[in-house]
């Protein structure tokens, strides 16, 4: 009988030690990170290597609530052939201070105004405000390869929360000079982008 006693209060704590530890398990509640791009499109770049690298702009993001989102990783969502993320950054909207988005280019992340920050902490604000940060990805391709993505997943962590969003910018990225040559052109098709 006090054997029964025992194991019922140890189980008693048991499932109180339990209830405790999980306070905010199951659903998020808190801010999101989000994207404020209505028109999902696609950008292409010729001469893509391991040495000359595309750089993709204009992702623009911001927090559902106050908060602090650290991105922790980028990839290409269900890319055709191989697509490496060489670098990602943030920067507060460009735009809030009469300079311009990065957009398209090459080179690197550094020299177009990026320093390597991986933190977004301004709550989206009205539908017009622009409280955001650009987000732009440094990307590469093995030599010879041509690969393309319509999307990329974006990990990320809000206080201790993982969380995940899927911005519908795609990109097509070439080894050959020119996006029109037949290779890049086959990837282009994948998409159904044809011309």
């Amino acid at each position: 009988m006090v054997y029964r006693r025992a194991i019922r209060i140890a189980l008693a704590g048991f499932l109180l030690i339990l209830t405790v530890a999980c306070q905010g398990c199951g659903s998020w509640s808190g801010p999101r990170l989000t994207d404020r791009n209505p028109n999902p499109s696609m950008g292409g770049f010729p001469a893509v290597s391991p040495a000359h690298h595309a750089l993709l702009g204009e992702m623009f993001l911001c927090l559902t609530g106050a908060g602090q989102a650290i991105i922790t990783a980028i990839r290409p969502l269900h890319p055709t052939g191989t697509i490496e993320v060489v670098g990602y950054a943030v920067r507060p909207n460009p735009l809030l201070r009469g300079a311009d988005m990065l957009g398209q280019g090459y080179g690197a992340l550094r020299t177009h105004g990026f320093a390597g920050d991986k933190t977004v902490d301004a709550p989206c604000g009205g539908s017009n405000s622009g409280q955001g940060y650009e987000l732009a990805l440094e990307l590469a391709v093995p030599p010879g390869m041509d690969a393309g993505t319509t999307a990329w997943e974006i990990d990320y962590r809000v206080s201790g929360h993982a969380a995940s969003l899927t911005f519908p910018l795609g990109a097509v990225l070439c080894s050959t000079p020119n996006i029109d040559d037949r290779p890049c052109k086959r990837v282009w098709q994948q998409y159904g982008v044809h011309w």
